[in-house]
């Protein structure tokens, strides 16, 4: 088994092209690149291919504005702001680090509020407001309402609904009664073979890391037929496509049950994911994400594929 490749492109090598336009400074590319884009969901990926590029912020001033260039530009401050603020618990983030990232995030407001006010349909734009609002701190109910908003043209935009998945949590304001009604009602609502159905095994995912390691297989074992209900409904049904996301959403149930001590089920996901992972959750549940994944995948698989 090879060591897991935590890149994208590596899942969808057409972002590749995307990356290489952006880098090279080719709006025409990049325009052109979007306008190919099959929706929002992979539209929302896209961004932050471009967003994580160092120094673009300079080049998306100078192209001719458009909605496009505006929304890329908000997102390369969002992106700022986590890089200033780093990944290090609150308490290692110093007052001159949060200064600076809200100040990249309220750049990225300002734009985010404009493109939303001429077009209120732009999901997308929507989306980055919820997670900026997040790093703002502007609480539940503004989360809630930028959310309800976006689903008036977009009732299943997955990454839309990870990202209110973190709101929800007690660690953001939230509550685990709030946080597991929202998934519920994603699952209830998900058109069969969509990510959306797997939005109750975040939720779940977060729970189970917030009980620790001595809770979390109990936890687990009380909430498995939601979570073989949602799994039915999503990854496995036969209308499940790979779009982006996917290999987030495979990794959360390879842990979920791992954790819960099936390996049988656990197998499931990883032969799906072979050696492709993401961030999240590897990066949330292990301190060293590229390990977390080869214990669970070697436990789950028995060292073979």
């Amino acid at each position: 088994m090879t060591a897991p490749r935590f890149d994208i492109t590596a899942a969808h090598p057409e972002f590749l092209r995307l990356r290489s336009v952006a880098g090279a400074g080719d709006w025409a590319g990049i325009d052109q690149f979007f306008a190919s884009l099959p929706d929002d969901n992979a539209a929302a990926e896209a961004t932050w291919i471009v967003a994580d590029i160092a120094e673009v912020e300079e080049f998306l001033r100078r192209v001719p504005p458009s909605r496009l260039s505006r929304l890329l530009l908000a997102c390369r401050h969002i992106a700022q702001a986590w890089e200033i603020r780093s990944s290090k618990r609150s308490q290692h983030v110093s007052s001159q680090q949060f200064a600076g990232m809200h100040e990249a995030l309220r750049a990225a407001e300002a734009i985010l509020i404009d493109l939303t006010a001429a077009d209120p349909t732009d999901t997308v734009a929507w989306l980055k407001r919820i997670t900026m609002g997040m790093g703002l701190e502007f609480g539940q109910s503004e989360a809630r309402r930028r959310y309800d908003r976006l689903a008036r043209s977009n009732p299943h935009l997955f990454p839309a609904q990870t990202a209110l998945v973190q709101q929800l949590c007690p660690k953001w304001g939230g509550s685990w009664e709030s946080l597991h009604q929202f998934a519920r009602e994603c699952l209830d609502a998900a058109p069969p073979g969509s990510l959306s159905g797997t939005v109750v095994g975040y939720a779940h995912l977060e729970h189970a890391m917030a009980i620790g390691r001595d809770g979390r297989g109990e936890y687990l074992a009380g909430v498995e037929a939601e979570l073989d209900e949602a799994v039915r409904k999503s990854l496995l049904h036969p209308a499940f496509r790979p779009v982006p996301g996917w290999v987030a959403a495979h990794g959360v149930f390879a842990v979920l049950a791992s954790w819960a001590g099936n390996q049988a089920k656990a197998a499931v996901h990883f032969r799906a994911l072979g050696d492709l992972a993401s961030n999240y959750p590897w990066a949330s549940c292990y301190t060293n994400p590229a390990g977390g994944f080869e214990e669970l995948r070697s436990a789950a698989l028995g060292g073979n594929r």
